[in-house]
């Protein structure tokens, strides 16, 4: 796992998340078959000036991108435990929002690495980059949605 704080400027953070908070969200996204739907998602092109400023100042490297979408989990929704892809994909994560101020503000992605679970903060800004197979969620912030960018890649050499 790779985390990466201050990627962006203060005002590129603002600026991201101003462009894409009223973005068409739609709820059509399970954590597992047989799960209710959670979170919402909009679609995002892979030529995206976001998309492409991710990879190239993260240098995830020359792997190729499978999915680009923003999450958004309203106040108070409950996400589940879930996996992206197979051993060897990569989940890319950028928190959007640029009002988390500190702990009590929830938010958490949590990760389960070697049966502990891990709280990832969403630092405004931070990306987080682990393995698609690593059993993951996200939680809802205390007083506001809550968005990331998503990036999903096959088969990468960056952890």
């Amino acid at each position: 796992m790779q985390i990466i704080d201050n990627l962006f400027t203060s005002e590129e953070v603002e600026k991201i998340y101003e462009n894409y908070k009223n973005f068409p969200y739609k709820r059509t996204e399970v954590d597992a078959p047989g799960l209710p739907y959670t979170g919402l998602i909009s679609n995002l092109n892979f030529q995206d000036q976001t998309v492409k400023s991710l990879i190239e100042r993260t240098k995830i490297g020359k792997i190729e991108l499978l999915n680009a979408y923003i999450n958004l989990f309203l106040k108070e929704e409950k996400p589940y435990f879930h996996i992206d892809g197979q051993y060897g994909y990569k989940t890319l994560l950028y928190y959007m929002n640029p009002s988390y101020k500190n702990y009590d503000d929830l938010g958490e992605t949590y990760l389960i690495i070697d049966n502990k679970i891990q709280g990832i903060r969403p630092i405004p800004g931070r990306v987080v980059i682990f393995d698609a197979s690593i059993l993951h969620r996200a939680s809802s912030l205390r007083n506001e949605d809550r968005f990331t960018i998503a990036l999903k890649f096959k088969k990468g050499d960056k952890q």
